[in-house]
């Protein structure tokens, strides 16, 4: 692995995040993060705080977008991974939801990767080996009982992803999809106590195929859903 790749996280302070961030810390990755609220930043351990530059910038809207490509730029780097953690989960049956709660979860789930992917080819132009990891649910293509809003938009990264791959061939841009099921962290112990942690995808498991996706030997892989269910 080269020193210092430069990774653009988006999502960073969730539960996914914290847990995989000392990881990535301890590979000397140079890592970058977006937040959309200072209580976010409440999350994050003291000490990795200091290693994360954080820039502000609300995923959904296009002009904060246009402005994180240009506080980016001020940084002096260039981004060769961009790893998609943003994002958020609702449960409840179609008759209870509105129109508004389906455009919350694409806001979430698709939206913020959309927005952030138009300028990849451009914060990525100097990268030797660049990347884009998303994150998705066995519930892209098997929707359960009370997760219609969820699943359709994470079906919908998980297409995005794959017709992203082939688009971004020509800027040398990789672009693959992580599969994970309910993921083992702290907060989902709690909410779900009764459940089979033993089947839950684990953050490390998550780490680990990120740094074999992000080497530089693993170039090959490309529009893959990578399946950790």
């Amino acid at each position: 692995m080269i020193d210092k790749h430069t990774i653009l996280f988006t999502g960073l302070s969730g539960n996914l995040g914290r847990e995989i961030l000392p990881k990535f810390i301890d590979k000397n990755f140079n890592i970058i993060s977006t937040y959309f609220d200072d209580k976010e930043l409440d999350l994050i351990n003291k000490e990795h705080l200091k290693q994360v530059n954080f820039i502000k910038c609300n995923l959904i809207k296009e002009k904060d977008v246009d402005s994180l490509e240009k506080q980016i730029k001020k940084i002096d780097t260039s981004i060769d991974t961009l790893i998609n953690l943003v994002g958020g989960f609702s449960y409840a049956k179609i008759l209870e939801t509105s129109l508004n709660d389906l455009i919350k979860m694409f806001e979430l789930n698709f939206f913020t990767v959309y927005n952030i992917s138009k300028i990849a080819p451009r914060l990525m132009k100097n990268s030797l080996n660049s990347s884009i990891i998303n994150i998705i649910t066995p519930y892209a293509e098997l929707p359960a009982e009370g997760t219609s809003l969820y699943s359709s938009s994470k079906a919908a990264l998980m297409n995005f992803s794959k017709s992203l791959a082939l688009e971004f061939r020509e800027n040398k841009i990789r672009v693959n999809s992580l599969m994970c099921n309910t993921i083992d962290t702290k907060l989902n112990r709690r909410l779900m106590p009764e459940e089979n942690f033993d089947t839950w995808t684990k953050p490390k498991e998550i780490f680990d195929t990120m740094y074999i996706i992000i080497n530089e030997e693993s170039k090959f892989i490309n529009g893959e859903v990578i399946r950790l269910d």
